[in-house]
């Protein structure tokens, strides 16, 4: 691992990165005060209302300024010649794995700078609120929860940011799909499946999640799935458990991903730097996945009413069974795969007319 490191790399990366790193500082300074400041505001009005001074976490949408923040400092980084870049590097002492393994550290580096950033907001306003501080449950125990989880969130984040652009060529448009295009096409599908598995009787509302689960969903031994790390939850309803089980969830997604830029790696090649894409098979798996994205979108709008009818047969009960269930699903896959047909044949007659 050691001969993949280079100063003149990590050098030439940070000299390129560090005004928009600086800025950036400052802005998730500020951004990690005013949450932090809005959280103790909270609890004083729990104190006021219910005499509840427990501390809560941070909601996943809190994080969005500091994801922007991170991709913008990327672009700004990698610079807009990315191919011209890349080939003037191999064209000298470096070697690709060495290219991606110091940009790998920079970004770790630069994610480390943030969470001390946090981590120093944390203790000035500790400082500046002390006495009040002093009666609430709980303020450091969340705030290591929180800086534990912008370093896991922050390392799953890079391999992103990583893997998204070794399968462009072009920075330019690795950059939109990498804020826009991929994700969206993410949570559409996301959304799409959480939907299936609510006429599965899959919901917080249906007893067969509490199986799953293992317990009601109202005992905090039996919270929901991912909820320290999206959610807003108050100390008291923080299990070790919870804790353990999220954090050996987000640990393996990072070494799949790990696994999955590794590959992408390798497919990676500077002679396709002159496409759009850096490899036929980055090319079809993108395709693929925008093509589901756009079946699943469509399915959300053209089988609703119908399923909707189903389950409303089924009386107080929204799950469909038998011959409900096969029709409903049955239609869902249908209207994915022939939506998703015709959008990939589509794409991939614009692909061609544009490469």
């Amino acid at each position: 691992m050691k001969k993949y490191l280079n100063k003149g790399l990590l050098y030439a990366w940070f000299n390129s990165a560090k005004a928009a790193i600086a800025i950036g500082l400052l802005v998730w300074g500020a951004v990690a005060y005013e949450i932090i400041k809005s959280n103790l505001n909270d609890v004083k009005n729990g104190l006021a209302n219910n005499f509840d001074n427990y501390y809560y976490t941070n909601a996943w949408h809190e994080y969005f300024m500091l994801a922007i923040i991170f991709v913008a400092i990327y672009f700004i980084a990698k610079g807009i010649n990315k191919r011209n870049t890349e080939m003037f590097l191999c064209s000298g002492p470096y070697t690709q794995k060495q290219i991606r393994y110091n940009e790998f550290i920079c970004l770790l580096i630069t994610l480390m700078l943030f969470v001390i950033t946090y981590s120093y907001i944390a203790i000035v306003s500790y400082f500046g609120n002390a006495e009040f501080i002093s009666v609430v449950e709980g303020y450091w125990n969340i705030v290591t929860i929180e800086t534990s989880k912008i370093i896991l969130l922050g390392i799953i984040g890079i391999m992103f940011m990583l893997i998204i652009d070794l399968m462009f060529s072009n920075s330019v448009i690795g950059f939109i799909s990498m804020i826009s295009i991929i994700p969206v096409s993410i949570s559409i599908i996301i959304a799409k499946v959480i939907s299936i598995f609510e006429y599965f009787g899959v919901n917080r509302d249906y007893s067969l999640l509490d199986k799953i689960r293992g317990g009601d969903y109202k005992n905090k031994l039996g919270r929901g799935f991912f909820e320290v790390v999206f959610d807003r939850i108050s100390v008291k309803d923080i299990t070790i458990r919870n804790l353990w089980s999220e954090t050996v969830i987000i640990l393996f997604i990072i070494i799949i991903m790990i696994i999955v830029y590794n590959i992408v790696q390798n497919k990676y090649k500077l002679e396709n730097a002159n496409k759009l894409f850096s490899s036929k098979n980055n090319e079809r798996i993108l395709i693929i996945l925008i093509s589901i994205a756009i079946g699943s979108f469509a399915s959300l709008f053209l089988t609703e009413g119908f399923i909707h009818s189903l389950q409303r047969k089924n009386g107080n009960s929204m799950v469909l069974i038998g011959s409900d269930l096969i029709k409903g699903l049955g239609l869902d896959v249908i209207c994915i795969l022939l939506i998703g047909f015709i959008a990939y044949k589509v794409i991939k007659k614009l692909l061609k007319n544009i490469v």
